[in-house]
Formats: structure tokens, sequence, C-alpha cells
């Protein structure tokens, strides 16, 4: 009792279980809709073939255009109607009971003679008849109309259809058909089994094929199981290995020195590849020197070599960066001389494993993996040496990476202030209006408390302020007319592009900022980003104010130059909308103190 209390099915028991019970669920459900359809399909076609007999017998013979449908029909109507009835066989093909309406609700004529003439809600099924269409419902006897067939059947299908009279494609009114579905319960019952036995049998042969192919699985899977569980371990410590590796690629992302970087790798290396220490040769002009070593102490043996050059293995280290492939050598290997020994660390290490640091065809130098423990207790398996070949294809990329940075970054403002040449043949007022705007804006920006770096930034940002338009087309950039709104948009994008072009350079970073905002407005309407008030960095204040200034001021393709006072007239009207208000008035006041820039 015990066990079976705390027994726990299996996964394929649980699948038989849950399964069985969601087999035989969607079953049922799709049994009953099969039928339900069915059923439905049946009852549509008994309807049509009654739709049929009685457009066939009475709408040819019968003819009430004489008549008026708007009123209960006179008895010489009602008699011809019950003549048609009579003398077709209508109540011969279990139709039990026939009704004429017309539009409005009125029943023109039933067999049931005390309810012509009188008026009835309009069903659902006689307002799509009136409409053209044949409507069916089995009858539940709760209608109004309904009093005179109680009693006649249990179960009736009410049929209505579309009425016409004689030479008229009009529908007048609708014939209501009482069929008898005492006839059709038989076969309908036959379909509901059949239905029944062939989609139970259906779907008990689709789960047992289902179970089938589970089961199978379920035995593959056991079988696999025992193979991943060998394979457990290994997985787990190349998971730790790419973690890594992941985290040492991060770590060399952000690093720039390099003699950082190295000691970086060789200490992760160290942890990583499980040696006992890590060396990195570097080549300089035709030697190599040790930059960084990791344990810096081993064994009481000194481990800090760098700056020192290496001989005697030269000819190891130029074989492994020839080859691009690592080397591994033992310290009883019989190549060796005592001065290779001792230049190598062997007096350290029992196995080393040297490993090219390439960049492509640049080669940088070699890290050397040294393994104080025996060959045969911790070789260097293939494993670990693509382990080792992968924290120096990371060291190599990274140290050619700073090597380049360094490099870019001297040469970048170089080409900034190019690209900012270009622009002066793209825009002929830009060299000299740049340069005013510098003068104006460090006098202001002095004015206003900026030093040291704020001033360098604020020169940067308004000699290179249009740098962005080497990406605006000439058509928008030297139209001599007003833009059209597309065009605005076009020009709108420069600031972004000038921040973009100048942001890669550290020391351009604040120039940057101005550079982007420097058409944003003081009440936050301006773009790109809509700043307002302080949050749109000072020295881009600074530069809208006199850039405004130099643009009413100078002359230009598409208007002529206005004076100094409209200039300032357009300043102070501004000030607190498009301009910070007290950066204004700290420019008028130089200005008039010093008479500059008028």
């Amino acid at each position: 009792m015990k066990q079976l209390l705390n027994w726990k099915p299996g996964l394929l028991t649980s699948f038989s279980i849950i399964g069985a019970a969601i087999t035989a669920v969607i079953g049922i459900v799709f049994a009953l809709g099969l039928e339900y359809q069915l059923e439905q399909y049946t009852l549509r076609k008994e309807a049509d073939i009654a739709a049929d007999q009685v457009a066939l017998i009475m709408g040819p013979k019968l003819s009430l255009a004489g008549a008026d449908l708007s009123a209960p029909l006179n008895p010489a109507h009602i008699a011809q109607i019950d003549e048609r009835i009579r003398q077709g066989t209508l109540y011969e093909q279990h139709i039990v009971l026939i009704k004429i309406w017309n539009r409005d609700g009125l029943l023109l004529y039933s067999d049931e003679k005390s309810m012509i003439g009188q008026y009835y809600p309009v069903s659902n099924e006689l307002k799509k008849a009136l409409n053209g269409e044949i409507a069916t419902s089995v009858s539940t006897f709760n209608k109004t109309e309904n009093g005179g067939e109680r009693g006649i059947a249990t179960r009736l299908l009410e049929i209505y259809v579309p009425m016409r009279l004689t030479d008229s494609d009009q529908i007048a009114g609708a014939y209501e058909i009482y069929h008898d579905l005492a006839v059709l319960e038989p076969s309908i019952a036959d379909m509901r089994r059949f239905v029944g036995v062939s989609v139970g049998l259906s779907f008990l042969i689709l789960y047992g094929s289902l179970f089938s192919l589970v089961r199978r699985a379920s035995l593959e899977l056991f079988r696999r199981s025992e193979e991943n569980k060998h394979l457990y371990e290994q997985e787990q410590t190349r998971r730790s290995e790419l973690a890594a590796l992941y985290d040492l690629s991060r770590a060399l992302a952000e690093a720039y020195d390099f003699d950082s970087i190295l000691e970086m790798i060789t200490s992760q290396a160290v942890e990583t590849v499980r040696v006992t220490f890590c060396c990195a040769a570097l080549l300089e002009d035709d030697g190599f020197v040790i930059r960084a070593a990791s344990p810096a102490r081993i064994l009481d043996h000194n481990l800090k070599v760098i700056g020192r050059k290496t001989h005697g293995p030269h000819a190891f280290y130029q074989q492994v960066l020839e080859q691009d492939t690592p080397i591994v050598i033992t310290a009883d290997s019989p190549d060796l001389s005592d001065d290779d020994r001792q230049a190598l660390f062997l007096g350290l290490a029992e196995t080393l494993c040297l490993l090219p640091l390439r960049a492509g065809e640049r080669a940088l130098g070699i890290l050397i993996f040294g393994e104080a423990r025996s060959n045969e207790r911790e070789p260097f398996s293939p494993d670990k040496i693509r382990l080792a070949r992968s924290i120096g294809d990371q060291a190599a990329s990274t140290l050619y990476r700073v090597e380049l940075f360094t490099q870019l970054k001297q040469s970048y403002l170089d080409t900034v202030l190019a690209l900012a040449n270009a622009v002066d043949a793209k825009d002929t007022y830009t060299a000299d209006h740049a340069q005013r705007l510098a003068d104006m804006a460090l006098a202001l920006g002095r004015e206003l408390g900026m030093t040291g770096d704020e001033l360098d930034g604020l020169r940067y940002g308004a000699i290179l302020h249009d740098i962005g338009k080497i990406g605006i087309p000439d058509a928008v950039l030297k139209k001599p007319s007003d833009l059209n709104p597309a065009e605005w948009a076009v020009m709108r994008q420069h600031p972004s592009i000038g921040a973009r072009i100048l942001a890669p350079v550290p020391y351009l970073v604040n120039a940057a900022q101005i550079v982007r905002h420097h058409h944003e407005r003081y009440d936050g309407t301006g773009y790109p980003d809509g700043l307002a008030g302080e949050a749109i960095p000072l020295g881009a204040r600074i530069l809208t104010v006199v850039d405004s200034y130099s643009a009413i001021t100078d002359k230009r393709d598409y208007k002529d130059a206005r004076s100094h006072n409209e200039a300032v007239t357009e300043l102070r009207k501004h000030a607190g909308t498009q301009f910070d208000p007290n950066v204004v008035e700290v420019f008028l006041a130089i200005i008039n103190k010093r008479g500059m820039f008028s």
C-alpha cells in the first residue's frame, strides 16, 4: 500500500494516460461536431426537397395576382389553395402542415382555419424567406403561431420558402412547411452511430500509432541519456571554457594598453588552460621580448623577465611563426641544448606549448604555456591546445586592434579636418564663417566661465559645426530659393551626421555634443532631440547665438546681409524661445563693450 501511495508514473506511463484522455476528448468533440454538421446537411437537403415540391405543385397553378395580400384572403382564394393542396401529393411526402404568410406577418392561409387572418411576430426564419433564402428550424412549439401544431408530432421541421406570384420575380410572402422529423430519425440515428464508430476507430488507431512512436522514442531517449551521461562532464568543462573565453573577450574589448592586455591574457591562460605558467613574447625588430608572465613567481623562480632579449630559442619561436601552428616541446627532447632549456624555462616545466600570435599576415609574437607536471599526467591534448589557441587568437586580434587604434586615433582628427575642408568646397561661406564663429564663441565661452577642455570642445565645435553638411546633397545645400518640407527634413540631418563623424575621437566628444545640439531651441522646439533650457549643453547654446548672429549679418547666396542692429533686435526678440536669454545678454554686452564682430 505504501509503495502504491509513493508510486510516480514514468514518462511513458504519463504520456499513455494523458494521451488517452486528450485523444478521447478530441475524438468526442470531433464526432459531435461531425454529427451536427451531417444532421444539418440532412435537414437542409430535406428542406430543399420540400421547397421544390411546394414550388412545383403550388407555384405554377396558384394565382394570387389579383388578391390583396396586405389583408386576409377571401374564401375563394382560400378554397383555391385547399384545392391545390388536396390535388397535390404534399401530404404524402411527410408534410403535415402548410402556412402562407404575407410580408407583414399576416397569416394568409393555414390548415388551422381559425388562425387565418391574424398577425404574428415575424420570426428570423420568416425574415430570411422574405429576403429570398430558404430557412429552416426545428420547431420547439414556443411561438405564438404554433398553437395549432402542438400535439401533431413531437418534432417538426419548419421550412420557410420565398413565395413569388405568377409572372413576377418579386417576393410577395412565404410558404411555411411543417415536415415530420420522425421519418428522418432512424437515418439520423444510423448516421450518428456510423460517425461515432468511425471516429472512435480512427482515433484509436491514431492513438495506437502515436503510442508506438512515443514508446520507440522513449527507448531511444533512454539509450541516448546513457551516452549523454558519459558526455556530461566534457560538456561542463567546455561550458566553463567558453564562459572564460567570453569573459576574456569582454575584458579585452575595453582594453587599450599593451601591457595590461598581456597581463590579462597570461593570467587568464593559466586559469583556463590549467597550466603552470604562461609567458607572452612579442616580436620586436629581429628578436623577442618577454612582455608579460603569469604567475609572477613559481617554484621560487622569478618569471619577471620583461625587457630581456631571448636569443637561444629564437629558432623555435621563428619556426612557430613560420608554420603558424603550435609546437609542443618536452624537457627531455634531444634537440635542445642546456641554454635552450634555460631560456625556455624548461627548468620549471616538463612540457612547453609554443603558440603563434598572428593577425592575418602580421606576426606579433608567441605565447609560451609551461606545465610542471609530467606529460603523462597533464599532457597538451588536442582539446587543451585548441583552447590555448583560442586564447592566442583573441590575444593577437586584440593586440593588433590596439595597435591600429593607436595609429587611427591620431589620424582621425586629420581626417575630420580634411572633411571640414571638403565642406568648405561645397559651401563657399563656411570657411570664414566657421573661423569667425570660433572667435566669437571662445570670447563668449570665457565670459561665461568655460575653461580648458570645455573651451577646446567649443573651439572644435564651432569650426566643425557644419561638418555634417558633407552628407547633404548639393541640390539641397546650394539651393538659392527656400527649401520645401522634404528638403528641410534632409537639411536637418546635418547636426546628427556631424556628431557621428566626430564622436569616435575621444578628445572630440565635447565638440560632437555641441555639433549635435547647435540647432536646439531654448523652448524645446529645436532639432534633432528637442532639448530645452539648460538640458542643452552650454557650448551648443553659445554656438546657437553666435551662429544666428552670423547668419543674420552675413550675405548668403539666397539673401543679402542685414545690419548689426537688426541682428541685435532679432536676438533679443527670440531670447527665451530660440536662445538662452543669459547667453544673449552676455554676447551683446561683449559686442557693446569691445566693439567686436561689428
